[in-house]
């Protein structure tokens, strides 16, 4: 029995669960392995990958368009990276085996990296299919012996089609924007893909929202008042349109102000969410200012140790079929996180406060298994995971609003806590929003002093990695698994700059051409229309609609390439580059 695995570390971690240990790992080349154990008397050969060893090529270095004689080959035909060819020739060598078993990731990227082995490698028609969302020994023997008796052919042409689509569009424009740029200068290659653009252009409409905000003046009236050894800031309950308005209530405020109602309301907020990939990515950025891509590298590392679940998922739920009672047992060995198991462990039922969102694969949640060296990073990704997997089978947090009426307009809006619930979890960030203070209706309080300030009132904000990333899933742009690397790509591009991201000369010159000679390429719909097409391919991938994506692709590129104008072209873009040079020296 062959077992396909997709990494070399996951190859070695199914072996030893499957083993117990009891395995050889067998030399096939320099620095590649494979490994060899004998369960229930059957030999089995656990073979990685190394990611994708076939990709798309038309095999001409001639930069010439529209091109559309694609055909998949090794994929160090064109990355050059030869060890590739190695992990291919040790594959071959086990294409007789009588059983094929696929354990690369259950998504559409592992589907495709196993179908292109299984097809190419091994001149097979189809394999098992062992799936699973963590790699621990239970996962892992759960899903040996529930192997499902065919690939997943949905994922696997959906997967084909958006590699074919992405290549026809990023081959064909990066050659145009490259051939145009060449009639001035050959020191750059330029290129973009069918994500990349509407993207841009997404931070493009933001920019120009901000440039046509007229924003509106008004005045804010606050008082600095003394309460129990504490400084609170009232603020006059209206916008004040003009100083002099502002002047005279400032007048009558004088040195004391009275309490004149309280109003009380209580809240219960419910525990969040079981994180999926888009609201871990937001939150390790707004925490720590860790990049969406390098939050989803680290996941994928713990994943791969066996730390957390599977991380490339929109799910927002964990079913039922997860032994909740010992992860959260085994993660109270953790000083850390002890007094948050042993609340949980108490409890008769525990039941996450699941969200609607549903993947083929559960909300990113610790396995249980108590990880060691671990880097910052790699620690504080950890930390999140942890932290929302307790809070979101803790109870509601029971808070207390208080609206503070004084004399003269001014009021007081603040929160107690009345119970934590899963608040405790994260109260040494949370316990600064809360205040153990009371107001009685009828006291006196001194006012510090009051101030007038002018104020404007804010454009929309521009885009940061993280709010980037939610927009893209709001289009639904890219998948789960490939918005940070696009986001990545348009930094590295020189598209873009900045925490607060900005389109850059060279981005706005690159927007402004599509915009002006091909307007499809940057059509959010389009690209939304190509991959609901995509979803309905994993639903249905004996359907007509693979070669419908394909001909659709193919005419807009067609069009695009009729009549342009290369020369005026390429000198815009050539006055971008030296313009973004110019401001970087």
């Amino acid at each position: 029995m062959l077992i396909i695995a997709e990494k070399p570390s996951v190859a070695r971690n199914i072996s030893y669960f499957l083993s117990n240990g009891n395995y050889r790992r067998i030399k096939f080349s320099n620095g590649i392995y494979y490994y060899f154990l004998k369960l229930d008397g059957e030999n089995i050969f656990v073979v990685p990958s190394i990611g994708h060893l076939y990709t798309i090529s038309d095999m001409k270095r001639d930069f010439s368009y529209p091109t559309f004689n694609y055909k998949w080959v090794p994929s160090y035909y064109e990355d050059r990276i030869f060890i590739k060819k190695k992990y291919i020739e040790m594959f071959r060598q086990f294409s007789n085996e009588d059983k094929v078993v696929l354990a690369t990731d259950y998504d559409i990227e592992g589907e495709l990296i196993g179908y292109n082995i299984i097809r190419f490698a091994l001149n097979r028609r189809d394999a098992n299919r062992m799936i699973f969302s963590a790699i621990t020994k239970k996962d892992i023997l759960n899903s040996f012996y529930n192997q499902r008796d065919n690939i997943d052919y949905g994922m696997a042409i959906a997967g084909e089609v958006r590699h074919i689509v992405d290549w026809l569009y990023g081959i064909n424009l990066s050659r145009i924007l490259t051939r145009s740029l060449w009639h001035y200068t050959k020191d750059y290659i330029l290129s973009i893909g069918r994500v990349q653009g509407p993207t841009l252009k997404i931070i493009l409409e933001r920019e120009k929202e901000i440039e046509n905000y007229k924003p509106e003046e008004y005045y804010v009236l606050s008082a600095v008042i003394l309460k129990d050894n504490l400084k609170i800031k009232a603020v006059y309950r209206e916008k004040l349109k003009s100083r002099s308005e502002a002047e005279d209530i400032k007048k009558r405020i004088g040195k004391s102000v009275k309490v004149i109602d309280v109003k009380v309301e209580k809240l219960s907020e419910a525990p969040p969410h079981p994180y999926n990939l888009t609201n871990i990515q937001v939150d390790a950025y707004k925490l720590y200012k860790i990049s969406p891509k390098s939050t989803l590298d680290i996941l994928q590392s713990l994943y791969e140790r066996g730390y957390v679940s599977y991380p490339r998922t929109s799910s927002e739920r964990l079913p039922d079929t997860i032994d909740f009672r010992s992860i959260i047992e085994n993660l109270g060995e953790i000083s850390t996180y002890r007094r948050f198991s042993e609340a949980l462990v108490s409890k008769r039922v525990l039941r996450p406060n699941n969200g609607k969102k549903e993947d083929v694969h559960p909300a990113i949640h610790p396995t249980g298994i108590i990880p060691s060296n671990l880097s910052k990073k790699e620690f504080l990704i950890y930390d999140l995971v942890v932290r929302r997997f307790f809070a979101t089978f803790m109870d509601p947090a029971i808070l207390e609003r208080n609206i503070v009426l004084f004399s003269n307009g001014l009021e007081f809006d603040y929160k107690k806590c009345i119970s934590k619930g899963w608040m405790v979890v994260y109260w040494n960030i949370l316990s600064k929003v809360f205040l153990e203070i009371n107001f009685k209706v009828g006291e006196v309080l001194n006012v510090e002093k009051v101030s007038i300030n002018k104020k404007k009132t804010p454009p929309p904000p521009r885009y940061n990695q993280a709010s980037l990333i939610k927009k893209m899933e709001e289009y639904n742009l890219g998948t789960k698994s490939t918005r940070a690397e696009v986001i990545s790509i348009l930094y590295n591009r020189n598209y873009i700059d900045g925490r607060s991201i900005r389109l850059t000369k060279l981005g706005e010159k690159v927007i402004d051409i599509f915009e002006r000679y091909f307007p499809e390429i940057l059509d959010i719909n389009l690209t939304r229309k190509i991959e609901d097409k995509l979803e309905l391919i994993m639903k249905n991938p004996d359907s007509s609609i693979k070669d419908e994506v394909i001909g659709e692709v193919i005419e807009i590129i067609k069009q695009i390439s009729n009549g342009l104008d290369e020369k005026k072209i390429g000198k815009e873009i050539y006055d971008a580059i030296k313009l973004l040079n110019s401001n970087n020296t």
